[in-house]
């Protein structure tokens, strides 16, 4: 089935819920590509039920499961892939205050979330913020090395911690970043209150370009990436007026890449881009791994 009949099926299904048929079943009794997508899914959540139901002449199945208190609805083709994901009981939902981040329309940019939620650590399954975590991607050469430090960073009144981002080129520092993250301990969502940025030229700090902290100078937080994304999310990273506006669309979440640290299936895809240039940046994260692709950057061993 081509992309678009997968949207109308998972359309059809949840604005109409016209099964033929339902079937309880359990994990062991769906198609190995369910079972993977199923595996991926419960990354950090916990398996309610699983319902085989027949829509529109087409086998799916509906997964309930419960990440950080809160019940979500996953709906599963035959194939592995993923039609939907609807959080059925969020919290703030029916107060109409829009914590859980919409597919299709604009660019979000505001997120009413409690800063009291937020936490420097978290199992986000693409971007885990455990302390010592170390990820490290190659293109030929230069290198990409991406560590979660122990220390945290206190940003526009929330205790953030620290994604650190060292890259090489040529065998030379080129760039330092420490990325300022909290995760959401209800939804696992994580938020980017900014960064501190060192750009290296011969060895030595040249400047300090694109770095940027919320709380200074009109900047907000934004949302790195949500726990669970969804096809056509489309949301700003860093909202800092003139200085950095990163914003991404979640193009896929069961894209299969292959990288010199081996064969990573059911990740998501975001298509990065900013109202500050006409550059287009591609990243892959993998489930209970996180990003694995950062354009030519590749994984080059398993953390």
């Amino acid at each position: 089935m081509k992309a678009g009949g997968a949207v109308a099926l998972a359309m059809t299904f949840a604005a109409y819920g016209c099964a033929i048929k339902e079937t309880k079943v359990a994990v062991d009794q769906t198609p190995d590509a369910v079972r993977r997508a199923v595996q991926s899914e419960l990354a950090g959540a916990e398996l309610e039920d699983i319902a085989r139901k027949t829509v529109d002449g087409q086998t799916v199945y509906e997964t309930d499961i419960i990440r950080n208190g809160h019940k979500w609805e996953v709906v599963i083709r035959e194939d592995g892939a993923i039609l939907s994901r609807i959080q059925e009981e969020a919290v703030d939902a029916a107060a109409g205050t829009g914590n859980s981040v919409q597919a299709g329309g604009g660019w979000r940019e505001r997120f009413d979330v409690s800063k009291a939620d937020l936490l420097p650590t978290g199992n986000n399954p693409y971007i885990p913020m455990t302390p010592g975590r170390v990820l490290r991607l190659k293109n030929g050469i230069d290198t990409l090395t991406i560590t979660i430090l122990t220390g945290t960073q206190e940003v526009d009144g929330v205790r953030a911690g620290v994604l650190e981002e060292r890259e090489t080129k040529n065998g030379k520092l080129v760039e330092v970043s420490r990325n300022f993250l909290a995760t959401d301990q209800k939804t696992g969502d994580v938020y980017y209150f900014g960064e501190d940025v060192d750009n290296y030229k011969d060895g030595k700090i040249v400047d300090h370009e694109s770095a940027w902290r919320a709380g200074v100078r009109g900047a907000r937080f934004g949302l790195m990436i949500p726990a669970m994304p969804a096809v056509g999310q489309r949301f700003y990273q860093e909202i800092a007026p003139k200085v950095a506006m990163d914003r991404v669309e979640v193009v896929s979440t069961n894209e299969t890449v292959k990288t010199p640290a081996g064969l990573f299936e059911h990740c998501v895809h975001l298509r990065e881009t900013t109202p500050l240039e006409n550059d287009v940046s591609h990243k892959y994260f993998a489930p209970g791994v996180g990003i694995i692709k950062d354009d030519e950057f590749e994984l080059a061993e398993r953390p």
